[in-house]
């Protein structure tokens, strides 16, 4: 399942990522797998990549990110747990080498679902 769900994400995100003008259309997208800190069965995948600028407003561009998230799953029909997005971005950073990291959640099983809501109360 892991590696299912991997390719699928890999794959929605490498849209998301060419729609928000941060890749070219032609390069692919890998992600590490964040199962081996957050433990077994847990979905979750870090993405890594140079930025030549921020517009300043991370806020801004994550919420843009996450709006064309939701687009796209919408449009490839992609379906989560019940009361859960497909997939749901739960860290979105920029390090001092520019480079911009982004987290993201397959919430396609209760493990992954236990761990977006842990998040989810942290950050309250």
């Amino acid at each position: 399942m892991e590696t299912l769900s991997q390719e699928q994400t890999d794959k929605i995100i490498r849209l998301v990522l060419i729609k928000e003008g941060l890749i070219a259309e032609d390069q692919e997208v890998s992600s590490t797998v964040l199962s081996d800190i957050w433990g077994q069965g847990v979905l979750v995948f870090s993405y890594e990549l140079v930025v030549q600028t921020t517009d300043g407003d991370l806020s801004a561009t994550r919420r843009q990110f996450v709006k064309d998230l939701q687009t796209i799953c919408s449009a490839q029909k992609l379906q989560g747990l019940p009361g859960y997005p497909p997939l749901m971005v739960t860290d979105f950073w920029v390090d001092e080498r520019q480079s911009l990291h982004i987290d993201v959640a397959n919430i396609a099983n209760k493990a992954t679902a236990q761990y977006v809501h842990d998040i989810n109360k942290v950050e309250q």
